[in-house]
């Protein structure tokens, strides 16, 4: 008896469930009943077409199973918007009767799939960046000295590297230029009781943690005891690849000489050598609501933008891997609270807020900015594509469920 009362409150609640989500999704009033996908679209804007939430495109989701990869949509496939059980569902013809094929078999390329966002908008960040744990930083061989002692070096230029084990003649490698450190910084001192953090994302160099520049700007202050440092977050550290290099010469000591191929950028003292990094990422992805929840993910790095970033700019936000981001993850972004002052009924020269300025202070709503896509996650940052929005996203602005 008690094993069907159990099932029975499953069964309740998984209806709940079920028909809670099926009460989010709204079709997007202007929607089509069929639409014929055309070279050029991506998931995401298709998904937009018939959803008010794009991102709930898996709901209705409903491929043919006998069709040949289902979960991957076509130019010239046409998508119909059926009701199955009364809930919207989007079906896939790849039939095309008015298309004469010939007696030749229709053959889908995988390469001309509909990609879910652009790939050429986000490739530079798969190729070029990726962010390392506080361990890959310490144990990474760097460019300790150039031949002739150059400050810079380029294509076919000798370098010479500290730390590199293991190293074999031919081996290539990647050059990398560190960029920049993702940090939680406490509020707060001392340092051991501080309940609220800041994050932020500030320029490096490779160096020791107590001598590098990164350890001193922005938020330290002169009075404050280095051991400290061991309290702040490190998020991760980014670094961007920027050429190749092959080993020529295995030293004896601790010193390998490597002979430059490749390069986007001179090679200076300090860049880090790591293995070339394999691209390896799915274009296919299905977009779906984020669903960690947590106070305090922000934007903490913009592409090509001082002020803001738009629609299919990049930014990177302060969760990944870790905490439960995955790809395809869509959140919404805010602007932060702001406390002004209410120069309406307390003016400047009003007496009455002389001894509590406090009193005309007034906190003015977040703000909704837009909506971003997950493409890339890292353990503890992740990088995003901002899908729609009605205002400029920017540093620090929050990011939460959609």
């Amino acid at each position: 008896m008690m094993f069907k009362k159990q099932h029975l409150i499953i069964a309740l609640l998984l209806g709940l469930v079920l028909s809670a989500q099926a009460q989010e999704v709204e079709l997007n009033p202007a929607h089509p009943d069929t639409y014929v996908v055309q070279k050029g679209d991506t998931l995401w804007d298709i998904s937009a077409v018939f959803l008010q939430s794009p991102w709930l495109w898996p709901e209705i989701w409903h491929a043919n199973p006998q069709i040949e990869n289902p979960h991957l949509i076509y130019p010239g496939d046409q998508l119909n918007l059926v009701y199955l059980n009364g809930q919207p569902a989007i079906t896939v013809n790849r039939a095309h009767p008015t298309v004469k094929l010939g007696p030749q078999v229709r053959e889908l390329d995988k390469n001309k799939a509909v990609e879910t966002i652009p790939l050429k908008d986000i490739e530079p960040f798969l190729r070029k960046l990726r962010i390392l744990n506080k361990e890959d930083i310490d144990l990474a061989p760097y460019v300790v000295a150039a031949e002739e002692d150059r400050n810079v070096s380029a294509t076919s230029d000798l370098v010479y590297v500290r730390n590199l084990k293991n190293a074999r003649q031919g081996d290539r490698l990647a050059i990398v230029r560190p960029t920049v450190i993702y940090r939680e910084v406490p509020t707060d001192y001392p340092w051991e009781t501080s309940k609220t953090h800041e994050i932020e994302s500030i320029d490096w160099h490779k160096s020791s943690d107590h001598t590098t520049s990164a350890v001193l700007s922005r938020f330290w202050k002169k009075y404050i005891d280095r051991t400290y440092w061991e309290n702040v977050k490190i998020l991760g550290y980014e670094v961007a690849d920027t050429g190749v290099a092959e080993v020529v010469r295995v030293g004896t000591d601790d010193i390998n000489t490597l002979r430059i191929i490749e390069v986007d950028t001179e090679v200076k003292k300090g860049d880090l050598i790591l293995p070339l990094d394999d691209f390896n990422f799915d274009p296919y992805f299905m977009p779906k609501g984020a669903t960690v929840n947590d106070d305090n993910i922000r934007v903490v790095a913009l592409n090509n933008a001082l002020f803001g970033s738009g629609r299919r700019q990049v930014i990177a936000i302060s969760n990944g891997s870790a905490q439960g981001v995955s790809v395809g993850d869509v959140f919404s972004v805010y602007s932060p609270e702001r406390t002004i002052r209410d120069d309406v009924m307390h003016p400047k020269e009003d007496l009455k807020t002389l001894f509590k300025p406090s009193k005309a202070m007034v906190t003015l709503p977040m703000e909704y900015a837009g909506h971003i896509m997950v493409f890339k996650t890292f353990e503890n940052i992740s990088y995003a594509i901002i899908t729609e929005g009605n205002r400029p996203i920017k540093m620090y602005d929050y990011v939460k469920l959609p």
